[in-house]
């Protein structure tokens, strides 16, 4: 049996509050940072070595109070960090990262501004970024906003399909018998629209909220069957938990927090 240690961090909007629980402090990050980029000894706290996986659930841009510059340079930083631990650093995609990266996927906060900037970074760091994570053997699943079980059973209905509009992406994942993170990320390379639902509770039309887009009170009533989820998306006052769902978009609050959960895994 080992033990996996998890950090999840919510929502990050441009801002850098998360280095306070990578390395303590912004002034700490940018200290690991020159002495990345000088190849030199780090002194500082190094919080991220406690942990096995630090996964960010998405939505690195779009603020209504951090300037265009300072989102910039922290959608940076953040890359360089997930350059720097490959294997450590989970990147999730976020309704508003969407936005910069697939056209017809706008929402609040966006930043005409910097519609070019952002979707270079993005698509010259492609490879970095997933749509869906899971820890095997944890029975948990991240991703931005959540699943329900009615998004899914469509997602399956619409996806896993031979005779369907999507075989290519079919067959690529018949051949691997994927799991239903390699299912999402696969669906997420294809860039297919089952995955950007968007229902009435978010101004949309769809039937279904997907992934990104799910509020609460639906994933609430219908989460996906045997996973535990930990979720952003819709901002909450303190981290939020139930018997199904973690909700921790609360960096933008007044009492910024990341979630840890440690996972006793066979090895």
């Amino acid at each position: 049996m080992k033990t996996i240690k998890t950090c999840s961090i919510g929502d990050i909007h441009g801002r850098n509050n998360w280095m306070n629980f990578t390395h303590g402090s912004p002034a700490n990050f940018k200290a690991w940072k020159d002495s990345v980029e000088n190849n030199t000894k780090y002194e500082g706290d190094a919080l991220y070595e406690q942990y096995d996986k630090i996964i960010f659930i998405g939505d690195y841009v779009d603020s209504f109070d951090v300037t265009n510059d300072e989102m910039e340079n922290n959608l940076r930083d953040i890359v360089l960090f997930k350059k720097t631990f490959p294997d450590k650093v989970v990147l999730l995609i976020g309704n508003h990262d969407l936005q910069y990266i697939e056209p017809g996927n706008g929402c609040s906060g966006y930043r005409p501004l910097m519609r070019q900037i952002f979707a270079e970074i993005f698509y010259e760091n492609k490879d970095l970024f997933q749509f869906a994570y899971n820890l095997p053997g944890s029975g948990c699943f991240w991703t931005h906003a959540g699943i329900t079980q009615d998004w899914l059973e469509h997602f399956q209905e619409t996806v896993m399909n031979p005779t369907g509009r999507f075989y290519e992406v079919y067959k690529e994942l018949e051949d691997t018998s994927a799991s239903l993170e390699e299912k999402l990320n696969t669906a997420w390379k294809h860039r297919l629209r089952v995955l950007f639902t968007v229902d009435s509770d978010s101004g949309g039309s769809d039937k279904y909220a997907g992934p990104l887009w799910v509020r609460p009170n639906r994933l609430d009533k219908d989460p996906m069957r045997g996973i535990f989820q930990i979720v952003g998306h819709t901002h909450q006052d303190a981290i939020k938990e139930n018997e199904y769902v973690a909700y921790i978009d609360v960096l933008g609050g007044k009492n910024p927090a990341a979630y840890y959960r440690d996972f006793d895994i066979e090895s």
